[in-house]
């Protein structure tokens, strides 16, 4: 990959996410994806930053998530906008970690909008283990690669959501997606 300079990512329609206790969501992330640039760092590793402004990672609501195969219910929408993607994909090895923040803005139609979870782990190919959640990750094969991670996600000043969700707790994030470099 010397010479390469900028990587797309393309992610899958078979992604999950959770939180606390709650069963995992199936959540169909096919519509984002970003471009991001690469560097050299030498000891055949790649620094890899995506823009977080162009990072499109869709919101979880009816069109996108279920439980069980059942849709979420049609107010309930949860925006994630990232503030940090970026990593170190080990050439040699295959591996990659992905520094990952970002807040999760939950909203009931326009009758509750919540203050946003602030959510930040390492998105591994490796295994990744929380109190409640865990995951195992897979290396980087053909440009296809399963990122994990389980956060510790904080109480919020909010005392409905703070509750209903158990905060703190564990989240996880399975990410399937797709890496083209140029």
């Amino acid at each position: 990959m010397a010479g390469r300079v900028s990587v797309k990512l393309i992610t899958a329609a078979d992604c999950e996410l959770a939180v606390s206790i709650y069963p995992k969501f199936a959540y169909n992330a096919s519509s984002g994806g970003g471009t991001g640039t690469v560097q050299q760092l030498g000891d055949n590793k790649l620094q890899i930053t995506f823009d977080t402004d162009e990072l499109l990672i869709p919101d979880l609501n009816w069109r996108t998530a279920s439980v069980f195969g059942v849709p979420i219910p049609p107010p309930l929408n949860i925006a994630i906008r990232p503030n940090k993607f970026e990593g170190v994909l080990d050439l040699t090895t295959g591996q990659l970690d992905m520094n990952f923040s970002a807040d999760f803005d939950f909203t009931v139609g326009s009758l509750y909008k919540a203050p946003s979870l602030k959510v930040a782990t390492t998105l591994t190919m490796e295994h990744s283990a929380g109190q409640i959640h865990k995951a195992d990750g897979q290396r980087l094969s053909n440009g296809q690669v399963k990122l994990v991670g389980v956060a510790r996600v904080p109480k919020v000043d909010d005392a409905f959501l703070s509750t209903f969700l158990m905060l703190p707790t564990d989240a996880l994030a399975v990410m399937k997606a797709q890496l083209e470099f140029s």
